[in-house]
């Protein structure tokens, strides 16, 4: 009996342990619900966990520290070292002295550590708080705000509660270097690097506030422990990457990175406008569905600003040559050297890759310690006398480092001098200049250069044109390998009387042979040149950004990809350096006609700028190389779209959509109807020059052979070409043509976005085959619905189909007069102006007479031998323009 009693109590006792470990470990990791009173305590390396085992909350050990641990979120489920997302216990720019005495053995790369004493609590307040032994590390501040509980989500985010799930504090709200997908950063947030020993300062990624404008940019930050009584600032920084200007909005802009691996700007009202700064080919969602989204994620992603200054995107690849590992999908800076501050205050160096970059020191400096550090040739700030001047003429040297430049700022020009003869003129300069550390001579279109700099903040990188001259201090010594191509300016009198008498004899006789070559160069070399200039350039002026042929070759992968032909060329699918996808028109031949139309679509497009409208990026005028180089539309064109097709069967546009289409095309037509400087007919509005972005805005193209008309001239006479089904009657009639033109073939055009198929399309019957007389027979008959596109099958708004249709008819009216302007046209698409029945145009009513059953047979015959047609005005007038659809366009 006392033998059942004893194994009975052992085991009561398995199982009060084994329960105890277990409520433990839930309450050390289940996340779901973190309550009120919970504790993490840094001996247990404890953590909250994600409903998923996504991520972890807590501490983590500091690598290669003994005992110490930040406080951080972090990948939970991935092998090896953990990969943290965010921190708390931040190292800030005044706590660098402080970790250096602690630490002074070790590289404090990330967060100011604690010890194993360290709790973190969510106090019965409702904040949560990080204790070190009797001292606070960090806290949430968020006492008082009726915080009821916490949880880490799957989404990264560590949030705490109020009652009605209302959020009060949660940790994308306060980022460090990451940013993970659907994590917003607004304006008034940044990503920050950790403070660095090496460099001296730390990194940020924020957004920069212009008078009009906001821009996402990179920056470097110098540490705020400079002697305001020798220096003029407190704080400096340089921003050396930026990405595209968001100008004109209104609403919330903030920078988001989503679940497809796409990096970009979102804005307005309701998150609609979106800028990418890098798409990822398989982001089909847009960034504007990265909003207000707290979801588990499918790939892991990180956007991380990396201690070297770069902003780099990584994927999470489960199969890396048989290994587990972070992928990086993209950077911010391809060269290295274009990073501020990468090298501290020395000189950035690339190798032959142009990849990777190696440091050294400025002259008068030099590397000390085992990290390669270089020692601060600080000496030479500030020693003027009060009457400034330097304290010894033979205190200093300068040291020219040759093929070098420097970031500065504006604060540390003392002065530019553009009268400077020679290159050691400007070493002088700075030599006989007591507040100058250092100088930069250079060349700006051939025209020479001096600055003349007191600080040396941001780091040299090279630059073959300029010069860079260092100050130092006369008993230094110049480290071998410290700098490049150094030498001494300041020779004592000795030797400069020596040079008095040799001097003069060389430069009589360099003279000589120099106005000689000059004379030969500018006989020939000069003629030559100005010849090849005025044949093999086109100048254009005003036009967008000019790339050389060999940057559109890069960008396109040598025209790997094509989008499709014309009649002048061929469109080529690229990508900025940005990320940002870009349409490439090369034109094949260059004859006077083509030229021409490269010439009036760089000039017209490139001045025109409207939502509605195709945006010209750039263009190449090299030798006799031309090409364009458009926005990229994902959607393609609009006859993709509202025309049934075998390959594109699932492709049905809803009714809303058709009709914002609609309005949207009508906006950007009278836009450069009514509203450019010049008056612009674009003579060939039809399905195919209408393109779709992403969010199926629509954008007009193709202003390849579009004529500019002053605002002085109403009308212009021109050479007939046009597409079937789209020719106002003035065209046939030779009647000048005017912007009345282009209404009718955008009353055609909303016919067919209304039907869904094409105005006169002989796969039908005698009775449907001609579209805009069975429209106008049912609109009048009060039965509009019957001509609707049929794969809506009715669910259609009916009185913005009878506005519509209405529309149509009155843009298509063979008297020009009768034809309502651009303008008018969206104001009744809109319905802030009355639409009164139109009567039914004379050419479909001469159609109707004239007996559709006959004009089908007729047309049946020649319909396999003729699909298109062209007109050509035997005419000639003193005034052309032609006007026809053109191979320009962006598809």
């Amino acid at each position: 009996m006392a033998m059942a009693t004893n194994s009975m109590c052992y085991y009561y006792f398995s199982w009060v342990l084994f329960l105890s470990f277990m409520l433990g470990l839930m309450d050390c990791c289940m996340a779901s619900h973190i309550g009120l009173g919970s504790r993490l305590l840094a001996s247990q390396d404890q953590a909250w966990i994600s409903d998923n085992g996504t991520f972890a909350f807590g501490f983590t050990p500091i690598v290669n520290i003994q005992d110490r641990f930040q406080l951080g979120i972090w990948f939970n489920e991935l092998p090896g070292d953990r990969t943290v997302v965010w921190s708390a216990n931040r190292l800030l720019v005044h706590d660098l002295e402080k970790a250096q005495y602690i630490f002074s053995s070790l590289v404090l790369s990330r967060n100011f550590p604690v010890t194993k004493d360290a709790i973190l609590e969510l106090d019965t307040t409702g904040n949560l708080v990080l204790n070190d032994g009797d001292t606070t590390i960090w806290a949430s501040n968020s006492s008082g705000a009726g915080v009821e509980l916490a949880t880490m989500s799957e989404s990264g985010n560590f949030i705490l509660y109020a009652p009605n799930n209302q959020p009060v504090w949660q940790s994308f709200l306060h980022p460090s270097d990451t940013l993970l997908p659907n994590q917003p950063l607004s304006v008034s947030l940044e990503l920050t690097s950790p403070k660095s020993l090496q460099n001296g300062g730390y990194y940020s990624l924020k957004m920069l506030q212009q008078p009009t404008s906001l821009s996402l940019a990179l920056t470097y930050n110098l540490p705020g422990s400079y002697d305001a009584a020798n220096s003029p600032k407190a704080f400096a920084n340089k921003s050396y990457w930026s990405g595209p200007d968001i100008s004109n909005v209104t609403g919330d802009v903030v920078a988001v990175l989503d679940e497809a691996g796409s990096f970009g700007i979102v804005y307005g009202e309701s998150s609609n406008g979106a800028v990418y700064v890098y798409q990822n080919d398989g982001d089909y969602d847009g960034l504007a569905s990265a909003t207000n989204k707290s979801t588990r994620l499918t790939v892991l992603r990180r956007l991380i600003l990396e201690t070297n200054g770069n902003l780099r995107l990584y994927r999470w690849d489960n199969d890396v040559n048989g290994s587990r590992q972070w992928v990086p999908e993209w950077a911010a800076v391809s060269n290295p050297c274009n990073i501020a501050g990468i090298c501290g205050k020395g000189i950035c160096n690339l190798d032959r890759s142009k990849t990777k970059a190696s440091c050294t020191c400025l002259p008068g400096d030099s590397k000390i310690g085992s990290d390669g550090l270089c020692s601060d040739n600080s000496s030479v700030n500030g020693k003027c006398d009060p009457r400034h001047r330097n304290q010894s003429s033979h205190d200093y040297r300068i040291a020219s480092v040759q093929q070098t430049n420097y970031y500065f700022p504006e604060y540390s020009v003392i002065a530019n001098y553009s009268d400077i003869a020679t290159v050691s003129k400007c070493g002088d300069a700075c030599l006989s200049n007591c507040q100058c550390v250092a100088s930069v001579y250079g060349l700006d279109d051939e025209k020479p250069y001096c600055w003349v700099l007191r600080s040396l903040d941001f780091g040299g990188f090279e630059d073959p044109s300029s010069t860079l001259f260092v100050k130092f201090m006369s008993n230094r010594s110049l480290t071998p390998g410290s700098n490049r191509g150094s030498g001494d300016s300041s020779e004592d009198s000795e030797t400069r009387r020596t040079k008095v008498v040799v001097i003069p004899i060389v430069l009589s006789m360099t003279l000589l042979i120099g106005l000689l070559c000059l004379l030969l160069y500018y006989n020939v070399h000069r003629k030559r040149f100005l010849k090849r200039a005025v044949e093999n350039s086109l100048i254009v002026c005003g036009a967008p950004v000019n790339f050389t042929y060999r940057d559109l070759q890069i960008r396109t992968s040598n025209f790997a990809q094509l989008l499709g032909t014309g009649g002048f060329g061929s469109v080529y699918k690229g990508s900025l350096g940005d990320g940002t996808l870009v349409a490439v028109k090369k034109l094949d031949r260059v004859l006077p006609h083509g030229e021409k139309e490269f010439v009036t679509e760089v000039n017209t497009i490139g001045s025109m700028h409207h939502m509605n409208l195709v945006r010209l990026c750039g263009y190449c005028s090299e030798g006799s190389n031309r090409l364009l180089v458009y926005e990229f539309m994902k959607n393609g064109s609009l006859d993709k779209w509202i025309f049934p097709s075998y390959h594109h069967r699932d492709r049905v546009l809803d009714w809303t959509t058709r009709f914002n289409i609609a309005i949207a095309t009508a906006q950007g037509i009278a836009y450069f109807h009514e509203q450019c400087r010049n008056r612009i007919i674009h003579c060939d509005i039809k399905p195919e020059n209408i393109l779709l972005d992403e969010n199926f805005c629509p954008k007009v193209s193709d202003f390849g052979l579009a004529k500019l008309m002053g605002r002085e001239h109403s009308q212009v006479v021109t050479m007939v070409r046009g597409t079937r089904g789209y020719l106002a009657p003035e065209w046939v009639s030779n009647r000048p043509i005017t912007v009345k033109a282009d209404v009718y073939s955008y009353g055609m055009l909303l016919l067919e976005i209304v039907g869904g198929r094409r105005n006169l399309d002989m796969s039908g019957d005698a009775e449907d085959f001609f579209y805009p007389g069975w429209a106008f027979k049912e609109m009048t008959n009060g039965t509009p619905l019957k001509v609707a596109d049929r794969r809506l099958e009715g669910a259609v708004e009916e009185e913005e189909l009878m506005r519509a249709m209405k529309v149509a008819f009155w843009c298509i009216q063979d008297e020009v007069f009768m034809r309502p302007s651009m303008g008018e046209v969206v104001k009744m698409l809109e319905g802030s102006a009355d639409i009164n029945t139109p009567p039914m145009p004379q050419t479909v009513l001469e159609l109707i007479e004239e007996g559709l059953d006959h004009v089908y047979k007729a047309m049946k015959r020649d319909f396999n031998q003729f699909s298109s047609f062209t007109i050509n005005s035997s005419t000639h007038l003193s005034s052309h323009a032609t006007c026809s659809y053109s191979s320009m366009s962006p598809r």
